[in-house]
């Protein structure tokens, strides 16, 4: 009898788990609409990958000699247009290193356009964006522009957070005119970071 009463309330609690875990998929299907908006919290590293020089013949060198594997940091602000696009802005900073032992930062402002994929309680935005970005080394610096691809994977944890990873490529370039024209260079990154990310 009382294996019958044990059994009988496990069926019952896997029913009443199962029917929950369908009303929070469901509450996910759709985690945002038009006018939803987010913050985000980015940290992690800054990969070095190369630099193409534009000079009398364009040639890339890998970043392993001229740059350190770096850290990087972010804020980012979003509102959607509907439940799948949004628009936003994003303010980072980066830090790493030279052989020289000089360091090297560049702080980037973009305007960022996401497009959402929604699988039940998980997405995977498509990222594109574009701004300005200020480089420092030792004592120099430059102030030119940067765009950015990327993509990412969240969870959504409730209908107010989500954690995920996120990777952006980016690139910097460094423009110059005139008598100095072969210094021009473009700086390719790889950004890979962890997200928490906050929806109202």
């Amino acid at each position: 009898m009382k294996t019958k009463l044990i059994l009988i309330a496990l069926i019952l609690l896997l029913i009443t788990a199962f029917v929950s875990a369908q009303d929070t998929t469901e509450q996910f299907l759709e985690p945002y609409s038009r006018g939803s908006q987010t913050f985000s919290i980015n940290a992690g590293l800054l990969i070095p990958l190369f630099i193409i020089f534009q000079d009398q013949t364009p040639h890339y060198v890998p970043f392993g000699s001229q740059l350190s594997l770096g850290g990087s940091g972010s804020l980012e602000w979003a509102a959607f247009l509907n439940n799948k696009w949004s628009l936003g802005v994003g303010l980072a900073g980066t830090f790493s290193s030279t052989p020289q032992k000089y360091s090297y930062s560049f702080i980037p402002i973009t305007a960022n356009l996401t497009y959402n994929f929604l699988f039940s309680s998980f997405e995977v935005p498509l990222i594109a964006g574009a701004g300005l970005a200020v480089s420092k080394i030792d004592t120099q610096v430059y102030f030119g522009s940067i765009a950015k691809i990327g993509t990412g994977f969240f969870w959504n944890m409730d209908a107010q957070w989500s954690f995920g990873l996120k990777t952006q490529y980016w690139i910097i370039p460094e423009i110059y005119f005139g008598d100095q024209s072969n210094k021009t260079a473009y700086g390719n990154f790889l950004d890979l970071n962890l997200s928490a990310k906050f929806h109202f």
